[in-house]
């Protein structure tokens, strides 16, 4: 590919414009769903640890009990209370096709938590996911359904809010319905990355990537030192870059980048909408070896075979640019919010073909023994391991590398390596490990585990005997081995004690946790009787609000912890009211 400066049309096609959705959204619709001015602390498609967040998150002043109101007529749907993810959640579907979605709640309005509280000790557990039918609780627009929270995978009070398609629960932007957020702020572009892709192109006379930190602001982003980057053969490019709005410190997500050569548009994607399915794509979107190592995300414009993300506009050649010529070639990157503020990152690259000298030491020498094709399955095994990786689940053709490590102090095998931490995985993959000789009564206790960054640290990723092996599914690469967990769980006390007097007291407070395996249950009883305990797993800690089951006089507190080796911890005494 050849690419020619337009130094006039560039100046054209570049003038900021307000970004136009593919769909008209319904402006006028939807009311806010809190009753004071809207702050936001992330946006759609925002960057997160293997996925895009599906909606907005909006601040709540640093606490919770901020009521939140339903944005339209309509009935309330689905109604989840779990420990982790969206914690406790309400779901409006409306008449006009989209539902609207509002996470990590406090509580619900009055009659809702009382269905939910019935449904709970109906089933004996504090997660449910209910779906109520349509005349059950019809909402008006502005009623009062729930209170603003921090629960489930919250890291602080917020609203996480989302409105989906109904009918394909497809999560659209927010934002793109008109709802009102004062931003004059143009995003902020952090650093530039220049890719070589194959074995015969440069980056500064190098095959590897080369970063570049930038200097300026708005429409004047430059390359910090220097201007003109010296490129040969196929180049992509990537871009770190996060957006700010008013009155607010927080760095949130972009809504779309483009990237022009030469005054041509090559590459765009826009973060309007996105399926569930695609989120974990993300580890192809950014670079994920950046990442991993560097804590990093740089969107990137290369889009790899494997990558079935819905979210690009415009991928010429597949983000992959070839620079063959003795030309100059200008490079404007524009990054918008979802506001239309826009900033531009300009610099040059210096193209020059590739040397024959510079071809034959950039030959490989490498044989690898194993590639595993993305769009095929793939399998791998030797006398102790095995592994079976799905097609779909690698986003490029890999040359898979396996070895066995020395033996680690209280490991149940050896140690495989399989291939490394920095290749992303899509989907699950299958991995078997055997055992070394074990006791009988150890058998039941195996698990496979992946080994921690600190020495000694493992993360349990779980496992069934399957014949002589422990069979898992797993999502990354990296250290595996087997071990025992034979340590039961931990119960800590926080505000009850043998014997003490709770009449003054709303809440029972425990904290758990296990060593390895991880919690798989919880059972706690008052006389006897089954008793709600809302878990919060990031703080450990199990809450029981002191009810009808808590007589006036003695009472006997049970509470039963189990891991996941079925390791099983009591704690029970009795209790004064």
């Amino acid at each position: 590919m050849k690419f020619y400066l337009k130094p006039l049309l560039i100046l054209v096609l570049l003038q900021p414009i307000i970004l136009t959705a593919q769909i008209n959204y319904p402006q006028d619709y939807f009311r806010s769903p809190v009753d004071f001015n809207i702050f936001l602390s992330a946006t759609f498609g925002e960057l997160r640890t293997n996925h895009f967040h599906s909606g907005i998150d909006i601040k709540t002043q640093g606490v919770q009990g901020k009521p939140l109101y339903a944005v339209a007529d309509g009935f309330v749907s689905r109604i989840g209370v779990a420990p982790g993810g969206f914690g406790k959640a309400i779901y409006v579907d409306h008449p006009n096709g989209f539902t609207s979605v509002y996470g990590h709640c406090l509580n619900f309005s009055k009659t809702i938590e009382e269905f939910v509280r019935a449904e709970q000790y109906k089933l004996e557990s504090f997660e449910v996911n209910l779906l109520p039918e349509p005349e059950k609780f019809p909402v008006k627009k502005g009623e009062l359904i729930a209170y603003a929270g921090n629960s489930g995978s919250s890291g602080g009070p917020h609203l996480h809010f989302e409105i989906r398609t109904t009918d394909e629960e497809k999560p659209v932007n927010p934002m793109l319905f008109g709802f009102k957020v004062k931003d004059i702020v143009k995003p902020t572009v952090q650093r530039l990355v220049v890719y070589p892709f194959g074995n015969f192109s440069l980056v500064s006379g190098r095959k590897k990537p080369k970063e570049f930190e930038l200097s300026g602001w708005g429409p004047n982003y430059k390359i910090k030192v220097g201007d003109t980057i010296p490129v040969s053969g196929d180049i992509y490019f990537g871009i770190e870059t996060f957006d700010l709005a008013n009155e607010s410190d927080n760095k949130t997500g972009i809504f779309s980048i483009e990237l022009f050569i030469d005054a041509v548009l090559v590459y765009a994607h826009q973060m309007e909408t996105f399926p569930f399915t695609e989120s974990r794509y993300i580890n192809s979107f950014i670079d994920y070896p950046n990442f991993i190592k560097y804590g990093r995300r740089v969107q990137k414009t290369r889009v790899e075979p494997g990558n079935k993300l819905s979210v690009y506009t415009k991928t010429k050649d597949n983000g992959i640019f070839s620079f063959q010529d003795n030309s100059i070639h200008e490079l404007v990157y524009q990054v918008k919010d979802v506001f239309g503020n826009a900033s531009k990152l300009t610099f040059h690259v210096k193209s020059a073909p590739v040397k024959s000298s510079e071809v034959i030491n950039s030959v490989n020498s490498e044989n690898p023994e194993i590639v595993f094709e993305y769009d095929d399955d793939n399998e791998f095994e030797t006398d102790d391991f095995r592994i079976a990786i799905p097609e779909g689940a690698l986003y490029d053709t890999l040359h898979f590398k396996y070895s066995v490590g020395k033996p680690v102090k209280g490991a149940c095998s050896a140690v495989h390596h399989v291939h490394h931490k920095y290749t992303a995985l899509q989907s699950f993959c299958t991995l078997s490990i055997k055992p070394k000789m074990v006791s009988e009564k150890l058998k039941d206790k195996l698990l496979v585990a992946r080994l921690g960054n600190k020495a000694g640290e493992y993360v349990s990723v779980g496992g069934e005997w399957d014949d002589d092996f422990i069979k898992v599914q797993v999502r990354d690469f990296g250290d595996y081995v087997v071990v025992a967990d034979t340590i039961a769980p931990r119960i800590t006390p926080v505000n009850i004690s043998p014997g003490k007097a709770i009449a003054a007291q709303k809440t029972i407070q425990v904290k758990i946790s296990d060593n390895l395996s991880g919690i798989k249950s919880y059972k706690a009883s008052m006389n006897g009787h089954w008793i709600l305990m809302e878990y919060d797993p990031k703080n450990s800690l199990l809450t029981y609000k002191i009810d009808e089951w808590t007589k006036p006089g003695k009472n006997q507190f049970r509470l039963v912890v189990t891991d996941s080796r079925n390791n099983e911890k009591l704690y029970q005494t009795s209790l004064i009211k």
